[in-house]
Order: structure tokens, then sequence, then C-alpha cells
């Protein structure tokens, strides 16, 4: 039977990064959406300056300054002997919420993203979980135990993907580790991903809440043993 105390818990629309507004943005998110895709092949130059301006009808500042946040992320590389050119994968920056969101369902990728992405979290994951049960505040062990309570479908797909951001996040900032703090980042790109498709394979299938309320409640109870063992139990279902 679900409790329903009113609180309610949203994914945030955004990226947790700090993209560029305006045209820049949306041309930040073309080129980088069509990269991931394969439209422009790894090793190949991007079209000429004047070619991009035509075909995304926006002006040359605005290109120039998506390039360089499309740099910054590892996708491209410029040169003044051949222009812009598609990075190896392998330079991609894999931690950017951005980079993980834009591998959609039909980008090559995207199934080696997301399981590189679940290996990652059970590595962290688990220990972030200890370390709430020690450091964690009264006020965030309950935000973890009412986030858990809200993990189920009566309460609706985007209100659950809103809890188990919360649940997530809320554990990591418990820590009182800034470093692990900043992952909530790739949680939040996974939920995103897998709120936009259907994919079968999602890396956030939904996991019965009462996996969750037993993280929740191992962490409320100070027992950062038996929070690590139920959060790698929990990870182990997707």
């Amino acid at each position: 039977m679900k409790e329903d105390d009113g609180l309610r818990f949203e994914l945030p629309d955004k990226s947790l990064t700090a993209l560029p507004t305006g045209a820049v943005k949306d041309t930040v998110e073309r080129l980088g959406h069509k990269i991931v895709l394969g439209g422009y092949p790894v090793g190949d130059v991007l079209p000429k300056e004047d070619e991009l301006v035509a075909s995304l009808d926006v002006s040359r500042t605005v290109i120039r300054e998506a390039v360089k946040v499309l740099c910054g992320k590892g996708l491209v590389r410029t040169a003044r002997r051949y222009g812009s050119r598609v990075s190896p994968f392998t330079d991609w920056n894999l931690l950017d919420p951005d980079v993980i969101r834009w591998h959609k369902p039909d980008c090559p990728m995207t199934p080696t993203i997301h399981a590189d992405a679940m290996q990652l979290r059970s590595i962290f994951e688990p220990e972030a979980a200890a370390l709430a049960a020690i450091h964690g505040s009264n006020d965030q062990h309950d935000r973890i135990l009412q986030a858990a309570r809200k993990i189920h479908t009566d309460y609706g797909e985007e209100a659950m993907l809103g809890a188990t951001f919360a649940f997530h996040s809320t554990i990591l900032q418990a820590t009182g580790n800034l470093m692990l703090a900043h992952f909530q980042n790739v949680i939040h790109a996974i939920l995103v991903s897998s709120r936009t498709t259907n994919d079968n394979a999602s890396p956030e299938d939904p996991v019965p809440r009462e996996h969750h309320i037993a993280v929740a409640q191992a962490i409320r109870s100070h027992e950062p043993e038996a929070a690590r063992q139920r959060m790698r139990d929990l990870l182990a279902m997707h």
C-alpha cells in the first residue's frame, strides 16, 4: 500500500551541465546529436564554416562558439591545417551528462555507454551509501527514505523517475564528499535517457521500491555495511 504524504519529487528537465543558451545551445545540441549518431563519423572533418552557417541557419559566431563547446566535451578537435575533426570515441568526455544524454537507442555506442555507466555506478554507489550512513544529516536521511517510498508505479512514470533521482542524488550529497556529489550528473543523464526512450534495455528499468527502502533504512539506521550491501543488491537488479 502506498504512502501519499503530498510530497513530490521531480526529475529536472534540464541537463545539470552549464550549456550556453539560445542559438549556441541549439547548435551544440544539433551537432552533438549528429556526431554521436555517426552522421559525422569519427575522424571526419566537419563541414566548412560557411556550409554549417547555411545548413543550420545561424551566424559564424554561433558556429564557432558551438564548436568550442564540443571541443570541451572531447567530441571535436580543431587545427588550422584541417579545421574541426571528430575525435576518437575514447577521447569523448563520457562523464559529461550531455554526451551521455545524446546517446539515443539508435546511436551505435549507446549499449556501451549504458553498460559502462552501470558498471561505474556499481563501483561508487555502494560506497556512497556507506558514507551517507556515516556522514549524512537527519534531514538527508529522511529525504532518502521519503524518495524511496515514492519509487512506485502508482505515482506515474514521471514522479517515479523524479523520486529515483532524488534518492540517488541525495545519497551522493550525504556522503560529504564533493567529488562524489558530482556523480549525480551521470545519474541524471541516465534517467533522462531512460525517460525519452522505450528501450527495453534501458539502464533504469524499474526496480521494486522495497530494495530502495532497504537501502534507505540501512542508511537511516547508521549501518554502513548494511547500506553498502543493500545498494549492491539494488544495482545488481538493473
